[in-house]
């Protein structure tokens, strides 16, 4: 491998440990520390005039949880994803909010920070505004997707969510409200929220008819704070122009992110229901990357401009909750 072609190797890695690190951090001092050198040490191989070595690479990899081969192994048919283990242990459903949580920090931190979204389903922070709306969907994820054994025979309670698990969405809504953020929604992306309150409903998993349309108030309330954002093209409590709706008509598929980390880019991909792999090989993140602006060229701006437009969509999305409510209603 050409000398030019390993000092970029290491560039884009020094831009990776740059993209994790705290913003009160500096950068010299903390890879200095980790690797037992001088700041100039540390500043040489910033610089790129000096190769990590293979042991300095690994602690790095480890502290900051980090992927080397990704940009040495450039291979357009092979790319390497993280992710999260999510099973019936509510452990790793935790590790799995926390590590949202941490992204979402990192992401938010940074000056120039964006996530362009498309919506299969609805993003999990938009459900994280109401305590009761948080503990329903955690409760139905832990039950249903996860089969949880604390959940699994339990009809709907929210008093069996942990608060620390509440805590932890209510943080998510938090640093997501912080960050720019451009979503790409289609008339079908409510679906799977207004389909888990029929099948709790039908399954008899709510105890009342009382408890399954106060979820559906809650679910309203969703949608007019998703409004609110689009009207004014601001996440309500950031008090800037940081959010963007898109309304495709072309059928998204799935859950596809690309996430702007202080100019590193980083690609979410969804699987499993609502799990989330991840992945900053170039190549991957770049194509993700496109098909995303070309799925935003054929989709209409529906937030700050096309009234009409963006009044006509949200009339969809609760003629479908009144639907559920009506069913609900009609039932003994």
């Amino acid at each position: 491998m050409a000398v030019e072609e390993t000092k970029d190797i290491q560039y884009q890695f020094i831009n990776k440990i740059k993209s994790v690190i705290p913003v009160n951090e500096n950068l010299v001092q903390c890879i200095a520390d980790l690797l037992n050198l001088s700041n100039d040490s540390a500043y040489r191989r910033i610089r790129c005039e000096k190769l990590f070595d293979i042991n300095e690479v690994n602690i790095l990899c480890k502290t900051f949880k980090i992927k080397f081969d990704e940009e040495v192994e450039k291979n357009a048919n092979s790319v390497t994803f993280d992710f999260k283990l999510l099973d019936h242990n509510k452990q790793n459903f935790r590790l799995w909010l926390s590590n949202i949580l941490n992204n979402l920090k990192i992401i938010s931190a940074r000056p120039e920070n964006s996530i362009i979204y498309s919506a299969d389903d609805v993003p999990i922070w938009h459900h994280f505004n109401d305590e009761l709306l948080i503990k329903f969907k955690l409760f139905y994820w832990l039950k249903t997707i996860l089969a949880d054994k604390d959940y699994v025979e339990s009809n709907f309670d929210e008093t069996l969510i942990d608060e620390d698990l509440v805590q932890m969405s209510k943080d998510i809504s938090y640093y997501y409200n912080q960050t720019s953020s451009i979503e790409i929604w289609t008339e079908d992306t409510f679906n799977s929220t207004l389909k888990q309150v029929e099948y709790f409903w039908g399954s008899g998993f709510f105890k009342s008819k009382e408890v399954a349309l106060k979820i559906c108030e809650t679910i309203e309330n969703e949608i007019n704070i998703l409004q609110k954002m689009a009207a004014t093209s601001s996440k309500l409590t950031s008090g800037k122009e940081n959010f963007k709706l898109y309304h495709s008509e072309v059928m998204v598929g799935n859950n596809s992110i690309v996430a702007n980390i202080g100019g590193n880019k980083v690609s979410y991909v969804s699987y499993n229901t609502f799990n989330m792999m991840t992945t900053t090989n170039s190549l991957f993140v770049n194509e993700a990357e496109e098909w995303l602006k070309n799925l935003i060229k054929k989709s209409n701006l529906i937030s700050g401009i096309s009234e009409k437009q963006r009044n006509q969509f949200f009339k969809k999305l609760f003629s479908k909750l009144e639907k559920l409510r009506d069913l609900i209603k009609s039932e003994d």
